[in-house]
């Protein structure tokens, strides 16, 4: 049996482009992987065909899941895939914006491809990733990336400029929907009479002028477009970001589709940042302190 650990990811920032015929929307955001918090994929080969999927995790599909769907996409391009029995450990909360499942999916399908006598390239293996969900390619890479387009499009880019930074990501127990932060999003940009790319939900922010921590520029934009209508579902996000922006944090925002809130502190902030993270600490979230 082998366990892959597969870690999440948050967004610094994220901005709705576009929106394609097909109803996707495009985004504009930087990916940033996290260790922690993380799932554990435990993987036996079967002997036989298939895939079956064990979690004890409520709520959790065991037949239609990011891992079936991983595997039915890498079957349809490799003949005789071998059958596989997979135990998911949960330590990602769901509807938190940490991309748990594509992770998971990309955890699998990097698992899988070194089975393969003739394993794929890493682009065979990025498409076989993006029919499976518009994240999973970024975890593939599992790096500091800028991602647009659907996910299709993604660059790599230096952690320099927030090296020895530190981040502070806490997730409440609030499950945020996904489909539901978008069809508020354009439910909301209709009835203003705007279009994605013009939002007029918050307050317009120039990425040119950066997040400031400590009195240091940053070339970053941690403004969420998801986040006012996010909030409006679910006050108390908007109650943690106010705590962390009151506590010392330079820059805080709602990771993807919320519900978890990411808040960036300066790299002299170390004590600080771990006094946060514990005063934060409570039943109903769980709290992590990282250094970039």
């Amino acid at each position: 049996m082998s366990v892959v650990v597969a870690g999440c990811k948050v967004n610094l920032g994220l901005r709705i482009t576009g929106i394609r015929d097909n109803g996707y929307h495009e985004l504009d955001s930087l990916f940033w992987p996290l260790p922690r918090p993380c799932d554990r994929l435990h993987i036996s080969e079967t002997g036989t065909s298939g895939i079956v999927v064990r979690c004890d995790t409520p709520g959790i599909d065991l037949e239609h899941n990011t891992l079936t769907r991983a595997y039915a996409a890498l079957a349809g391009r490799v003949p005789d895939l071998p059958g596989i029995e997979v135990r998911l450990v949960k330590g990602i909360p769901t509807g938190a914006g940490l991309g748990g499942g594509s992770s998971d999916a990309a955890a699998l399908l990097q698992w899988l491809n070194k089975k393969l006598p003739d394993p794929l390239s890493e682009q065979e293996l990025a498409a076989v990733a993006l029919a499976v969900g518009a994240d999973t390619p970024f975890f593939l890479k599992n790096a500091p990336c800028r991602v647009r387009g659907i996910g299709e499009i993604i660059e790599p880019c230096g952690p320099d400029a927030l090296a020895g930074m530190h981040l502070v990501l806490v997730c409440p127990d609030i499950h945020a929907s996904t489909p539901q932060a978008y069809a508020d999003y354009d439910a909301a940009v209709q009835a203003s009479n705007t279009i994605p790319g013009q939002n007029c939900l918050t307050k317009p922010e120039s990425k040119a002028n950066g997040t400031f921590l400590s009195g240091v520029r940053i070339d970053l934009d941690m403004h969420n477009d998801l986040e006012a209508v996010v909030f409006a579902r679910h006050p108390q996000l908007a109650e943690i970001k106010a705590n962390l922006l009151r506590l010392g944090a330079g820059a805080v925002a709602m990771s993807g589709s919320g519900s978890s809130i990411v808040a960036l502190f300066a790299r002299e902030f170390h004590v600080e940042s771990q006094a946060v993270a514990a005063m934060l600490q409570g039943e109903n979230r769980r709290v992590y302190a990282h250094v970039l």
